[in-house]
């Protein structure tokens, strides 16, 4: 049974910003076979800060929306919809045993309290993994 990787918006404009594969550079780090996850909201949030972007973010954002296609969408239970996204993003990792990939400092204080593996980018360059997978 593959890994879930619960992707955050921030995560997904690491290509765009960095160069960085974020995909290729999470199996590398992970060591084993992933399944990239994306809340419907997470899409939703792209899109919508593609529509509000300057000339220099839009091009992120637009590279953002096509990694989505790489990952697979799920829908969030009708009892998180009113929730924030970033308590969406750590509530799923939370039932699924994921690791929650972001470069939010506060979503990975949040997630490291709760006992949720990160994946961050470090140093612009490549990933690293913070907290234990089990």
């Amino acid at each position: 049974m593959p890994l879930c990787v619960i992707l955050d918006t921030n995560f997904l404009t690491v290509p765009a910003q960095f160069g960085v594969d974020v995909f290729s550079e999470a199996e590398r780090v992970l060591e084993r076979s992933i399944e990239f996850i994306l809340l419907e909201s997470v899409i939703d949030e792209i899109k919508t800060k593609l529509e509000r972007a300057g000339k220099t973010e839009r091009r992120m954002f637009k590279v953002a929306l096509d990694l989505t296609e790489r990952c697979k969408v799920v829908k969030i239970d009708q009892s998180m919809k009113t929730f924030l996204v970033d308590d969406q993003l750590l509530e799923y990792a939370v039932s699924v045993r994921g690791v929650l990939a972001t470069n939010d400092k506060e979503l990975r204080e949040r997630a490291a309290k709760r006992g949720v593996p990160v994946l961050i980018l470090r140093g612009k360059k490549h990933l690293e993994l913070k907290g234990s997978i089990f």
